[in-house]
């Protein structure tokens, strides 16, 4: 190959130059200079339970679009140009957490980042048992007061007022208990006492829920499940009873075995619930000889006439194979047991409703045989009552 020769070579640079008009004046083009952003400054950090609670101060410089606040260098939440705090709930706990605040400009610069350390303690979750009366003793039912009692006793166990429902932080009070059981109290929700039915406490019940809190609704009080919103209008509890019951000599028992009589497969299913947690550590029983093993109770002697609890029946099977099954599709639950005797999928006494969009969950146990005071004498099937109860209360937290 032949070398370029010195003069060819001054040549091309000379009409390279030229063409650019000056090499030394060239600049490109499309590639505007960054503006100098000013950052949020006074960054400050508060601990509630597990809630951080961040507080700034933004800068005076105009074109302010945005503000980014991240957690270890997580990915940021974008909150509005005039924000200057914000709560970050359920944040870890026993660690050192590294907040950040960064400015946005114009909508796609932002400004060099601004942090502050927080540390959140270990909290143990608490459960709630929500007050319908100043004290235990002023409970106007026996079997209310039993029940208040005996959660006294338990770990980490508290007691609220409706008052103070809308300041609960579900991280820390992670369950609410609702326990209404009264002799002659009328049936529907708008009957059950008023602390528990007036629109603040369903308005602050709903926002703790929607919060992730779990709520616990045991006897009459399942009738809540209509305005809280884990039933749609017109799927609350049929079958309500609020007599003085009798004297019997059985034992009345809880049925986890759903459709016994359809085993076999045939057009309905067979479901057996106990699995659940909620039945955890708890023994089966055949005290009336059924043919199949439930859970006793209340043993024979008095028993009220309390249930609170739902005819499947009434909604028909709808699309699904059973009426069970479609209860369930309907309102995003699982049935847990049926009368002890029932051997078909009319009934649904313990549901357990998951999860959706705009609640939490929640427990329904409406059975009358889960009476807390049996009026004729020792229970002795008392252990399976408290069991079933700190059961579903831990499986809750």
């Amino acid at each position: 190959m032949k070398k370029i020769s010195s003069y060819l070579l001054a040549l091309l640079t000379v009409t390279v130059c030229g063409l650019l008009s000056s090499c030394s004046d060239y600049e490109p083009k499309g590639y505007p200079e960054v503006p100098a952003m000013a950052t949020a400054s006074d960054l400050q950090a508060s601990v509630t339970g597990r809630t951080v609670t961040l507080t700034w101060q933004l800068p005076a410089q105009p074109g302010i679009t945005g503000v980014r606040v991240s957690c270890d260098n997580g990915a940021p939440t974008l909150l509005p140009a005039d924000a200057t705090s914000c709560s970050l709930k359920g944040q870890a706990m026993d660690r050192q957490l590294v907040y950040t605040v960064k400015v946005e400009y114009d909508g796609k610069y932002v400004s060099e980042g601004v942090s502050v350390i927080a540390s959140v303690p270990y909290v143990a979750s608490k459960m709630a048992y929500l007050m319908t009366a100043p004290t235990i003793a002023d409970l106007p039912d026996d079997d209310e007061q039993a029940a208040a009692t005996w959660f006294a006793a338990q770990e980490n166990a508290i007691f609220i007022q409706p008052s103070e429902i809308s300041s609960l932080d579900p991280d820390i009070v992670s369950v609410i208990w609702i326990e209404i059981d009264r002799m002659g109290l009328p049936f529907g929700w708008q009957n059950l006492p008023h602390e528990v039915s007036s629109d603040q406490t369903i308005a602050a019940l709903r926002e703790y829920s929607a919060n992730g809190g779990s709520i616990y609704l045991a006897n009459m009080a399942t009738q809540l499940t209509l305005p809280l919103g884990f039933v749609p209008e017109g799927m609350e509890p049929t079958l309500f009873g609020n007599g003085a019951g009798g004297t019997g000599t059985d034992v009345w028992t809880i049925n986890p075995h759903l459709g016994w009589d359809f085993r076999d497969g045939a057009d309905q299913g067979y479901y057996d619930r106990t699995t659940h947690a909620i039945f955890k550590g708890l023994v089966m029983e055949d005290p009336n000889g059924y043919g199949y093993n439930s859970l006793p109770l209340i043993g024979p002697g008095q028993r009220e006439d309390h249930n609170c609890m739902w005819d499947c029946n009434i909604y028909g099977k709808g699309n699904q194979p059973d009426v069970i099954k479609n209860f369930e599709v309907t309102t995003n639950s699982m049935v847990l047991a049926t009368w002890g005797h029932v051997r078909d999928h009319c009934v649904a006494g313990l549901v357990d409703f998951f999860a959706a969009g705009d609640h939490g969950r929640c427990v329904a146990n409406g059975f009358a045989a889960y009476e807390w005071n049996q009026n004729s004498g020792v229970n002795p099937y008392q252990h399976n009552v408290e069991q079933l109860t700190l059961n579903i209360l831990h499986y809750l937290q």
